[in-house]
Formats: C-alpha cells, structure tokens, sequence
C-alpha cells in the first residue's frame, strides 16, 4: 500500500494516521544513510497519476492501491542512486479514499501511527482538515510542488492550498527557507475554457524562491503519456539539480535516514494550531545527546591551561575549536552549517573564556578557526581523528595539557580516569579513542594517549547502559573493621568472585575508607586485608609511652589544653605510608585490571563537623548546592592529595589522633563523626556518575559489629546519669556515628522503590561491642566464624552479574509487541559466576516475570575458548511501556537480573536504537546489533557509493 496520511473519522473525533510509508521506504534503499532523497509532490486531478506513471513507468503507481489522502512512492530509477526522488500525490479536494487506511489488514499496519487532532477551539470541516494536513505536514519538506490543474475549480483549490499557514522549519533558531519549487501543470480536458495568465500571477507570492513556472502541455494531448509529460520530466530533472547545488552549498542536503527521524519527531509534534512553533532541526538533532550546561567552565580552564604557558590567543583558539568540533560533528551527525552550528550551540560557552572583556573578538575567532576545521572533515578524517591531530601537535611544541578538573581531551567533560602518562581522560573519551575489549561487555582497551601518544594498555570497566549500578558502603568503626573484612571474605568465597570486581561504586569512613583503598585503589586481596589487619590496627593504636594518664589526655585534647590525643599522630602517618604507596594520590593512575570502579573516602571538616568527599572521579552530573556533605575537587596537581594523608584524615578520630591538614582544603577529622555509615551519600553520588540510571540495582551496606545488649538495663553508677554522658550516649548511638541507625535513617529518605534493593551485611557480636582502639579483641574477632544469607548471595550474583539488551526492536503482533534480546554478563569470569549461580539456585531458570520461562541457566550459552555468555531470550510484552523484568528462579527463590524492572521503550532509548544523528561517544553500532563471541575476527568492510546506471526493470510475461 501506498497510503502515506490518512484522517480517520472515529465518532465523531479525527485521527492522522502515519502509515510509515516514509520509513518503510527509506529502509528499503541500499544506502539511506549516504543517499539525499527530493521531495516532490503531485496534487490534482486525474493527470497527475498520468504524469506519475510516465515519469516511473515501473513503480505499479496505480496498483499500489488508492488508499490515504497522500500517498508516496519511490522513484524506481533513481531508488538505488546517490539522489532519490520521493514522488507524493494526492488530490486537490476532498479524498474519495479517506479512511480507507482503517480497513487494511493487520499485517500491514504495524507501521500505523495515530495521532488525536483537537479542534482547539477551530473547527474544520473534512475538506478543510484535508487542506491543513497538506500545508502543515507535507509542504515544508517539498523541493517541487507541481500543481495539476484541469479547471477552475482546481485552480481555486490550488490557491487554497497554497493560503493554508505552513509550519516553519529553522536550524539553531534561524529560519529555514524549503526552496519549493512551483509548477503549474494545464493538461487538456473536454470542459476546459482557456483560464487567463493573470490568474497565475497569484502564485508567485507563494512560492519560496520567488518565482512560479508555468508548463502549458495542452499542445501535447494527442502524444503517449511518456512524450506528452516529457518536458515535465525534464523541467523536474533540472529544478532539483539545481536544488540539491543549493544544499550542498548550505549543509541543507538531509540523508533518507536523517529525513526519516525527522518525519517521526515532526507529525508527532503536530498540533492544529495557526501559528504553529518553528520545527528545529538542530535541535532534534541533537535530542539524545546529553546536557552539557557545564561545557563553559570546562572550555574556560582548558584555555586558560593553554595561555598559562605564553601562548598565543590564536593558537588557543584553534586548541578549543577542534574541541568544540570533536563535540559538534560526530559520525552520523548531519552537516550542518558551522556558523550556525557554533552560533547556536557554542558561542555562549566560549564567551566564558574570556576575561579581559574581548568576548567578541575571541567567538570570532574560535568559530572562524571551528569553520575552517570543519571544511577539513571528509571520509578518512573525523572530527576526533582531527582533535587528536591538534592534541599531538600541541604536546609536542609545548608539553603540558595535564588537569585533575577537566578533560583536557574534549574540554566538555570532567575526568574520569588517569593514564600512566598523566593525562586524564572522561568515559566519553575512553569510548572515543578506545577500542572493545575482549575481557567483557562493555570493557574498554586503550592502547595510546590521544594527547601525547605514549603506548600503553589499560583496560577500563564501565557500566552497561540498560543496567544499574552496584554500589558498596562500608562502615568505619575501629579494630571492628576486621569483622568488616571477615563479612567481606565470606561473601567473596560465595559469588566466587573477587570483591574488587564487583561494585561499581564504593564509599567509605573511617576503617572503611581503609578497606575501600587497599581493596580497590591498592588492589589488594581480600583475605590479604584480613590477614594484615591485625599487625596494622596494633601499629595504629599503639600505646604512648608518655606517662601521662589516659584520662588526662582525653581532657587535654577535649578543651585543647595541649595538642595532645591519646596516641601518636605521627606513627599513624608513619604506618599509613607503610601499608599505602606514599607518593599515589588519590585521582591516579589505575593499578587495577580492569579500571573502573569508582572509590570514594568520607571524611569531615574540623571547621564544622561537615562531611566531606574524597574521590577518584569526579562525575558528570550536577550536585545540589545544599547537599549534607561536600565533594572536594582539587584545582590543581598541588592539591590533589596523597592517598596516604585521605586515609589519615578519615581515621582521625577526635581524642585518639589530632586532625590532620590537606593542602587547598584545611584540616580533617575522621569521617564517623559525621557519617559513619556513607549508605545516603553514595546513593547521592551514584546519581551524579550515572545521571541516566536513575535507580541502583543493589545498594549493599557493610557494618562493623552489633549487639542486641540493652544498654538501658546495663548497671551503671549514678554519674553516669549526668548531663555529660548522656549527651555523649546520645552522640555515639546518633545516625552520624551509630552505623546500624545511619542504615534505618537513611531509608527514610530513599525513594520507596529503591528500598528492595538496599540490603545491610552485618555481624552479630555476643557481649559489648569493642571499643575502636581495643587491640585486645583482634583475636577473638578473627577467629569469628563469618556467615552471608543465602538471600544476599542469590541477589548479588542475579543483579550484579547479568543484564538484558534487545536484538532487534520489538514487533507489534495479535498479543502486543514480540521481543528478542539477549542475556548478558556484566563481568569477567561467567564461567565461575555461572557455577556459582547454579550452586546457589539450583535448577536455575530465566523466566520473565513469575511464570512464562526463557530457558535453563546453561553453561552451554558460554564459549568455551573466549569466555563470552549470551542467552538468547524471546518473549511478549503488551506495549512498550508496560514494565517487566527477567528473573532468575527455580520456584523457590526469585531474584531479578540487573537493569529492572524497565519497560522495552526504555531499553530501547538506553541502548540509542534509534541514534540516527551519531552518539556522544562516537561509535556508530550498526542496528540490530550483530552479536559474536571473542573468538570471532571481526573485519570492516569499507562501502564506497558508486551510483550505477539506470536499467529498466525486466518486465514479466
């Protein structure tokens, strides 16, 4: 069927229907994404089918059916060449064939898309609606309007489609003219008079580029149809060549695929309204992308790291537009006009460089330079491959380029990670200039430093994006973080997996903080931890040999007589520096393998008691100027502290060390006192890392000990009832230092959903709990026997370890949509984590929801040689934005995979199925995704356009 828009009369209520005749005809080219199609609509009487049948002979014009009130055809000669012609054509009254759209059968409409039209407040009757949908839908993306007109009647419709107010389409804001070409076609018919020039005269206010072309074949009548239409074809040829010299020229030639997500966002914004908002094209274009309103700060730093060398202004500027055109034109973005571009998107950002007042100086000059860039892009030169040219170029004459607070690569980003040649790069830029690792999904392998080109391998973990992250609070607490790292071996020996391995986030205070920088930055093992514990919390705690009593110095450092605590600051410095690297800081060079998780160290102000963040990242979202704690940035190396003296503040507890002082930020106390349990604020800044994931799939909180003894029946002398030590009682059992009351208070703030998938691991300690310097009970605390519930086992190993994707874009059918996808693992190792996940749940199955089942957990679904999982999975879901989720199960237990529940749509967006104008990141994946093992040599196959001649279609006996 050819049907294009139909309206559809529903009791009463009109409905647009969109076919997706556009769609299906774009996906039907050989190369949608390299060929420009036209636009060329025929409205009128009878002829204009005459006309189309002569001008593509072989497209079955009329067999196509009548169906809609526009229908589209592709021109056959010219579908498999560089500049396809779209033929529509509809009548200039009242369709006969309206609605006929609703009575095709089912097979055929799934494309169908129906839009509600409101009166609001202008009726119309069924001719004028007609009108409007040709003005308002089609109009603005003809280039040749050729007008039949066999009397005077359509003389008079035509003039009324001309009158309808078209929707305009602008770029960057600014106005956008279509170039319509008017024709005005007079075919000969039995009761036509001769209708006077003067009536034409009209026409010319209409047309877009001035002026209306008049084509009188009244002469050819007794001709064939081919003959008689032929210096149509002829006139047709010429006004588009001329037409695409036009767009060329101006950026303005739109590729089958890029018109075709244009369609989709144009009628789906369709509103009957008289003056309709200018339809942007740059700004649909740059949807999916994300928000960059920090772009300036980060584009003012990087140019000031360059002028901070003595630089030239213009050499500056060069440095920051082929930043800004790295950002601008990635592959798959349309081409369009620089100025516009950077007026639109940039000039505001990089107004922010300047400082002595020369902003207009300086936008000239960077756009001038960002112009001149961008002439330079063609097939072998991308917009990265040429920021990386001036990168190189730039390193090499003056060296440099090194910044803990942005990534001096894109200049839109913060960094992320830090290579071994110092130079700091984003996610985004990982992406960019790295390539797939074989270690697992979504594992990125650099090889070289875009900036200096220093060879090197680090292997970078990142999160899928339909998944969620897992985050991990630890707890501080003293000589009690030993029962922390027991809980911790424990749950390693379950999943069979390294702990390092498993969160994506990981936040901690005190002796947490401990744990979390042996762990994760030192990449020590976990039963390494355990074992070196003891010896390290002996060091630590041990006793002065100054004979001042114990008490004394509690009341010294209380009222700060003296700048004295109860051990010696000095030898915790010492000890640090022994168990950590002395000259690592915290945002460094990655020692794991693979790189990837975030860590992050609480500790709190001495100031004001607030608490305050040290990390190895610095995220990409925004964080609320009245947040609870602060997030430390270092502005420069100098500031960027030692990681040694990050492990010292955050154990600094009042009266057992003195605070200890970090450059740029002041002196720090341990963390505990504000935050002993960092459960809220690692869920605070797993939405600044991951702004897009909106939810955690597990949030696991890790404590040091509890005791159910009742401290309210505890004998006690009488002066331990006065004021001073019930307020301290009150202090230590409050949810800034009590770590199980930080847990029960921080669930009162996380959203109601997000409470299934925070979990707290906990050990139950018989008798009083040790105090933080009792050396004493290391013994009896290591000889403890640590046990996980089954329960957190089962969840880790189901939500941290696989995800789902989808194969292909979902089907509508008789039950709603058909879904294939795909099961995925997360990390490396899904060998082990499938045993594991067998040993646990056994007879595991997936299933989607509580009951359809999606097949066995199977070692089978796993190569053996490379090691990559992928369980093919099919299913129902009654629309796309109905929620669902995949489960793990054996009708026992039930536990969720991760990245659920989620409706297909946002699986859809997530995985940028529809990413028609490129991706921030510069990857081009090809949709559906093809799906291979590691085994699988992948080889790219480079596809030059080569337009063949025309053959005429082999005709059938």
């Amino acid at each position: 069927m050819a049907a294009w828009l139909d309206l559809v009369d529903e009791d009463g209520a009109w409905t647009l229907v969109d076919t997706g005749r556009l769609e299906e005809l774009v996906q039907g080219m050989p190369y949608p994404k390299r060929q420009g199609p036209c636009l060329v609509y025929f409205a009128g009487g009878p002829n204009r089918l005459k006309a189309l049948r002569a001008l593509n002979p072989h497209n079955n014009v009329t067999r196509k059916g009548s169906a809609g009130v526009i229908r589209l055809h592709l021109s056959e000669r010219s579908g498999h060449t560089k500049n396809p012609v779209l033929f529509a054509e509809s009548s200039l009254c009242l369709e006969k064939s309206q609605g006929d759209t609703r009575w095709s059968k089912h097979h055929s409409t799934y494309r169908h898309r129906r839009y509600a039209i409101s009166d609001a407040g202008n009726a119309c009757s069924p001719a004028g609606l007609h009108q409007e949908a040709k003005a308002q839908l089609v109009l603005p993306w003809t280039q040749i309007l050729c007008l039949f007109i066999d009397s005077k009647s359509d003389l008079q419709s035509a003039q009324n489609l001309l009158q309808q107010p078209r929707r305009q389409l602008a770029i960057g804001g600014q106005p956008v003219s279509t170039s319509m070409r008017i024709v005005i076609v007079l075919t000969k018919q039995d009761d036509w008079s001769p209708i006077p020039a003067r009536h034409f005269a009209n026409f010319e206010a209409f047309a877009e580029t001035g002026e209306t072309v008049v084509l009188d074949l009244r002469p050819r009548c007794g001709l064939s149809d081919t003959a008689a239409f032929e210096p149509l074809r002829t006139l047709i040829v010429e006004e588009l060549s001329a037409i695409r010299d036009q767009q060329e020229s101006t950026g303005r030639r739109i590729s089958a695929s890029h018109l075709g997500a244009f369609w989709k966002s144009y009628i789906q914004s369709y509103k009957r309204c008289l003056n309709a908002p200018r339809f942007d094209l740059l700004t649909e274009a740059r949807r999916g992308y994300p928000d960059d309103a920090s772009m300036g700060r980060y584009l003012r730093e990087g140019a000031h790291a360059v002028m901070s060398g003595g630089r030239a202004e213009e050499e500056m500027q060069i440095f920051v537009a082929s930043a800004i055109l790295m950002h601008a034109y990635p592959p798959g973005m349309h081409g369009f006009s620089p100025p516009i571009v950077f007026a639109a998107l940039y000039e505001k950002h990089c107004a922010e460089i300047s400082q002595n007042g020369a902003t207009r100086s300086l936008c000239d000059g960077i756009g001038s330079h960002f112009n001149q860039q961008f002439l330079q892009l063609g097939a072998n030169k991308t917009s990265a491959t040429a920021r990386k040219d001036v990168l190189r170029r730039f390193f090499c004459r003056w060296g440099g380029l090194y910044s803990t607070t942005t990534c001096m690569v894109c200049l839109c980003r913060p960094p992320e990670h830090m290579m071994p040649c110092k130079h700091a790069l984003c996610d985004t830029c990982v992406v960019i200039f790295g390539k797939s690792s074989p270690r697992g999904e979504y594992h990125w392998d650099l090889t070289e430093c875009p900036v200096c080109g220093e060879p090197f391998l680090v292997s970078i973990r990142q999160l899928p994006p339909t998944k969620h992250p897992v985050i991990l609070s630890l707890d501080g607490g003293g000589v009690r973080g030993l029962i922390q790292l027991g809980l911790l071996r424990a749950l390693e020996k379950r999943i069979g997996l390294p702990i390092a391995s498993l969160p994506d986030l990981c936040l901690g205070t005190s002796v947490g903080a401990l744990t979390a920088i042996d762990i994760f930055l030192n990449h020590s093992s976990v039963e390494h931890c355990a074992q070196a514990f003891p010896d390290l919390a002996r060091k630590i705690f041990h006793a002065s040999p100054d004979p001042v009593p114990r008490f004394v110095r509690w009341l010294a450092s209380a009222f700060n007589v003296i700048p004295s605590s109860l051990y010696d600051s000095q030898s915790l410095a010492q000890t640090l520096k022994e168990a950590v690297p002395a000259d690592r800081r915290i945002f460094d060079v990655t020692t794991a393998s693979p790189a990837g998780c975030r860590v992050a160290v609480v500790a709190s102000r001495t100031s004001d008691g607030k608490a305050c963040v040290l990390a190895n990242y610095r995220g990409t979202g925004q964080r609320r100027a009245d947040a609870a704690y602060e997030f430390l940035t270092p502005s420069h190396d100098k500031e960027n502290p030692y990681l040694c003296d990050i492990a010292e503040c955050s154990v600094a507890a009042p009266f057992y060390f003195q605070p200890r002082r970090l450059p740029g930020f002041g002196p720090f106390q341990d963390g505990g006192v504000r935050a002993n349990n960092p459960l809220a604020i690692a869920w605070r800044e797993s939405g600044v890392i991951w702004p897009r994931a909106k939810r955690h799939d597990l949030l696991l909180s890790i404590g040091t000990g509890f005791t159910t003894l009742d401290s309210a029946h505890r004998s006690r002398h009488t002066t331990w009832e006065g004021a001073l030590p019930r307020l301290f009682r009150a202090t230590m059992s409050s949810p800034s230092m009590d770590g199980p009351q930080g847990f029960s208070e921080a669930l009162n703030y996380l959203p109601h959903w997000s409470k299934p998938d925070v979990l707290r691991l906990d050990q139950l300690i018989p008798g009083p709990l040790p105090e933080l310097d009792d050396t004493s009970a290391l013994q009896e605390l290591s000889e403890m026997e640590y046990l996980v519930p089954g329960e957190l086992v089962r969840t880790v190993l189901a939500s941290a370890m696989f995800f789902f994707e989808f194969d292909v874009t979902p089907v509508p059918g008789e039950i709603g949509f058909y879904c294939e996808g795909s099961i995925l693992c997360s990390r490396p190792g899904a060998g082990e984590i499938l045993a594991r996940v067998l040993v646990e749940i056994p007879g595991a199955k997936f299933q989607i929801g509580q009951s359809h089942s999606l097949g066995d957990v199977d070692p089978k679904d796993r190569c053996e040689p490379c090691g990559y999982y992928r369980k093919r999975v099919a299913f129902h879901v009654a629309s796309l934005e109905e929620c669902f989720t995949i489960n793990i199960a054996n009708g026992v237990c039930c536990e969720k995979i991760g990245g659920f529940p989620k409706c297909a749509q946002e699986f859809l967006e997530a995985q940028q199925a529809f990413a028609h104008f490129g991706r921030a990141d510069h990857q081009t994946p090809p949709w559906p995704p093809v799906r291979h093992c590691y085994c699988a040599c992948e080889a790219k196959r480079t596809i030059r356009f080569v337009e063949p001649a025309s053959r005429q279609k082999r005709r059938r006996l």
